[in-house]
């Protein structure tokens, strides 16, 4: 008898990324769909998408050469867990780039976005099309980093779970831009990776007064997209990562604009 497996939702959603330049790989990330009014949507990290460094401006990969192909690893719809690789143009035929950046902060909010059209035998499973708990977001509770830390997969390509914990204020903006912070311990390979915020117990929105809507169990939310951790040798080495918040991707959708 077949052993039958049923995966987490979440991890059909995050996507293996192969950056390629021709047939040169340069490097590996993490990616995830959004769907926005039946159109579906490759959510990752702006320096994934271009091959540069978003603080440096230079190409991120030692051969200097950036990324003109995103393959893609999806799961076929007829046999789930069955992965094929789609590669995606990151130019339209007159080499103009095809992604979407934001339209105010463009490359210092480290998130793009690129239309995904794909034949009928890969099946999508887009974040925002999973059942996910309101609850209120608060530092030190537990963050799930769900990607591919140093290229490292389960089973086929399926993703690894990193448990980390939200480490600055969820209401404050980092340095006025829509991004927190978390504590902990990612690699190379998770950048474009969503974000899960996880509360396990009893949850009341108001301690001090009971109300219908509070839960007992497990609870999870979207907060956002990992873009690696901060720079700099110090604050590298406090094992700090940056994450954008969810809000950013709908603002991209609807007001974004293509690079020149």
């Amino acid at each position: 008898m077949a052993k039958i497996i049923k995966p987490d939702p979440l991890s059909l959603s995050s996507l293996f990324l192969e950056l390629l330049f021709g047939e040169m790989q340069l490097g590996i990330a993490t990616g995830f769909v959004w769907e926005h009014e039946r159109i579906n949507y490759l959510i990752t990290n702006w320096h994934v998408m271009t091959g540069f460094h978003p603080q440096t401006g230079q190409p991120i990969s030692e051969s200097g050469a950036t990324p003109d192909i995103l393959r893609i690893w999806l799961h076929n719809s007829e046999r789930l867990g069955n992965l094929e690789s789609y590669d995606l143009a990151l130019f339209d035929n007159q080499s103009r780039p095809r992604w979407k950046e934001h339209m105010t902060f463009r490359s210092t909010v480290d998130v793009a976005i690129i239309r995904l059209d794909i034949p009928d035998k890969f099946k999508l499973f887009p974040v925002n099309n999973i059942p996910f708990t309101e609850f209120r977001v608060e530092i030190s509770q537990d963050v799930f980093i769900i990607g591919f830390p140093s290229g490292i997969t389960s089973s086929g390509k399926f993703p690894i779970w990193k448990r980390g914990s939200i480490a600055s204020e969820p209401d404050v903006d980092i340095d006025k831009l829509p991004k927190i912070l978390i504590d902990c311990m990612t690699r190379e390979g998770m950048s474009g990776s969503p974000v899960i915020a996880q509360y396990v117990g009893i949850y009341k929105e108001d301690s001090a007064n009971p109300d219908p809507f509070d839960w007992i169990g497990q609870g999870r939310k979207f907060l956002g997209i990992y873009s690696g951790r901060l720079s700099g040798q110090d604050v590298f080495e406090a094992q700090l990562g940056i994450v954008w918040k969810a809000s950013i991707i709908g603002e991209i959708i609807n007001s974004g604009i293509r690079p020149d």
